[in-house]
Formats: C-alpha cells, structure tokens, sequence
C-alpha cells in the first residue's frame, strides 16, 4: 500500500486486513501517517519521499520487491503515487502485481490537461475547458469563458502542495485574470473550465473495476450531498444511489478509454437539462472506500483477487443500499461554510443525515488507534496554529517597542 497519511489507505487496509491477507504499509513520514495505527498493518515500511525523489522511490519498490518469494499486489493511495506505478510499469511489473494500461493512458487520465484531451480525442462530455501555457494569451481565455469559472491544476497533488487547494475560483474576468496570474507564479500549468451549474449533491461517482481481459466485471453508483471545501472539493456526505443512467455513460466511457482495474468517474448533472458532464476519473484507490465495504462491493478486495489470479464473480449493485460514507472532522467544518454562504438551512444538514447508516471514514469499532492518531494530528495542527499565531503577536509587539 503506497501511502498512508489519507483515510484512503486506511480504508483499503482495513479491506484487505480483515480478509486476512497482508498489508505492508508504505510512507516516507510516520508521524503524519495515521493509517500505520491500524491493527491490520502487517508490517510498516519507511521510503523515500515522493515528492521530493520519484525516481528514488521507485528503485526502493524495486529492492523491495526482491525480497518476497511471490509477487505482491501493488496499490496506490494517491495519484502520486499511481503516477510512479504508471511511469515505472515495466520495471515494477518484475516484482509486484497491479493492472496492466496502455502506456501512457494513467498520466492522461490523472493530469487535467490530459483529460482534457482524452475527453476530446474519444467523444466524452465535459464542461467547456480552455489549457493555459506560455503560449495562449489569458485575456483571450478570459474573454471566451463563462462565469463563474475555476483554475484547475495539470497535477492535482502539485496544486494542492501550493496553494492548499484544490482549484482557484473566479466569478469574473478581473478576477480570472489575477488568478491565472498567482497560478504562473507557481509554475504549475492550469486549466480554466466553466463550471457545470447546481448544488453539491449533482455530483455523481460512477465506481468499477475492469479485469485483465478488459470486461468491466463490478459497478455502482453514489451521489454526493456534501464536499470539503464546498462546491469543489472531497466528499465528506456520499450514499449509495442507483442510476442506470451513470452505469451506462460510464460504461461507456471506460470501454473506450481501454482502461484496467479498480477506477472512479466523477460527474456533474445539470440540473434543468439532466445532462451528464465528466469532471475527472479517478486512477487510484477511493475516499469512499468505506462505503463500497459496507454496500458488499468491496472494490479493493476486487482488484486483488483479479490480480492473483482468483476473481471474484461479477457483481453490478442495482439495489439501493441505506448507507452513506461521512467524514464527521470535515462534515462539521463544510455544514458550518454551506450555512454561513446561505447553500443549505438547517432542517436540510440534519435530514441527510438522519435518514441513512453510517460508513464512517475513520472511525471503525475493530480498528480504533487510527482514529486516535488522527486526532492528535489535529490537535497539533490546532496548537501549532495557536502558537505562530502568539510567536507572530509577540515579534509584532517588540518592533513597536
């Protein structure tokens, strides 16, 4: 398991471990790394930094791999790292089991401005999306969007490490401009898209797994009902919720792309023309990992079995299920922020809520020490904040003494 600082490790830990299969659980940062607390990590691994040496990584997997008498399952917790996977498929292909894509395909997919022209090149729908480079006059761009608009980043986990954000936002021309401006200063590239009208909750994932002969053997669908940052962000409210519609376009989508194992598509319906719009497509392990398990679709377990050659049988979920995936920590802070902007009343928060089971992101009875883990992260962060706050008042005070 490549990560472990995300409840999306900690998720698929729990998946495998409970079936009694092994888990050795990589990061390069253990005091961040919450998921290494959980009873079903085998064994913890130190590595090298992604993010500062891919490359380094990679040959750590490689010596690593060296050492087991059978191949293991290799999985990815974040785009980062299934970017490596992607990047180094034929070397790590010697020493571990993941799914086997067309050169290049993963990059594609992961990057927005390969999306973007993946979207373009196989007929998928998405929003209105203009590239922006060094070579392309923003005022152009500027003038040809519509608005409200946002900035998305070429690498997602790039943008985020710079901006602790997931995408830049802009309801006008003035405003687009300045912030295509703070993008380039980064060095990162962007994309300017028009933003799908609607609330949160016309946010819809379509989940699957794609065997190794290329047949799409598992689906289902949820509908998100709350995000952490609102409006653009990660889920923090998703239940379960069949749309035949959903399977269908995405279906669709995957067979043209050609794409294998576990994946996600996001999408936005309009809500006056019921159209369906691709958002993104998501090439690792998902946040809603939780959710499948407790729906019986336990996609990571899945993906394992396929690659050892044991698959399970096909199974498509029709059935609408009373559950929904919640991250309470992040819930609270985006209810706080959907009621101060005036999005949601009360009434509309707790009645969500109330009406379905609950598949928590951290919390599990059996697996308790993550939560704990996570807490103390958070309580640092709280003083850590506390402190540059009074270190900051205090350097002020003694420049005006």
């Amino acid at each position: 398991m490549l990560g472990a600082n995300f409840y999306t490790a900690l998720g698929a830990i729990r998946t495998l471990g409970r079936r009694n299969i092994p888990v050795y659980a990589l990061d390069y940062y253990f005091p961040n790394a919450y998921a290494l607390s959980s009873r079903y990590v085998t064994q913890k691994i130190l590595c090298p930094n992604i993010n500062v040496d891919e490359a380094a990584l990679a040959h750590f997997l490689m010596d690593l791999g060296r050492e087991f008498e059978q191949k293991p399952v290799l999985m990815a917790s974040a785009d980062s790292y299934a970017l490596l996977i992607s990047r180094y498929a034929e070397e790590l292909a010697h020493y571990y089991l993941f799914p086997v894509n067309p050169p290049g395909l993963l990059e594609q997919i992961i990057t927005k401005n390969g999306l973007s022209i993946l979207a373009e090149k196989h007929d998928l729908q998405t929003p209105k999306t203009f590239t922006v480079n060094q070579d392309i006059d923003p005022r152009q761009v500027a003038e040809s969007i519509s608005y409200p608009c946002i900035i998305k980043p070429a690498l997602s986990h790039e943008f985020v490490k710079v901006f602790r954000q997931k995408c830049l936002f802009a309801e006008h021309e003035k405003q687009l401009l300045q912030a295509l401006e703070t993008a380039y200063s980064s060095g990162l590239a962007v994309m300017v898209q028009e933003i799908v009208p609607g609330f949160d909750d016309q946010m819809f994932v379509f989940d699957f797994y794609v065997n190794r002969e290329g047949r799409i053997t598992h689906t289902m669908t949820a509908q998100k009902l709350r995000q952490f940052p609102i409006n653009f962000g990660s889920s923090t409210l998703t239940h379960h919720l069949h749309d035949q519609s959903l399977v269908d376009m995405g279906k669709k989508y995957i067979e043209r792309l050609g794409y294998r194992g576990y994946g996600e598509i996001e999408f936005k319906k309009h809500p006056e023309t019921g159209q369906l719009y691709l958002i993104e497509i998501n090439a690792r392990l998902s946040t809603l990992n939780v959710l499948f398990d407790k729906c019986g679709l336990e996609f990571t377990y899945v993906q394992y079995r396929d690659l050892v050659g044991n698959p399970l049988p096909d199974f498509h979920l029709r059935e609408d299920k009373p559950w929904a995936f919640w991250h309470a920590y992040e819930d609270m802070i985006s209810v706080a922020a959907y009621l101060k902007s005036g999005q949601l009343k009360p009434d509309q928060v707790i009645r969500p809520w109330l009406t379905h089971h609950k598949a928590h992101a951290i919390w599990a009875a059996d697996d308790i020490k993550p939560l704990f883990s996570f807490c103390k992260l958070i309580i640092n962060k709280i003083f850590g904040k506390i402190r540059r706050i009074i270190v900051s008042g205090l350097g002020r005070q003694k420049n005006i003494t």
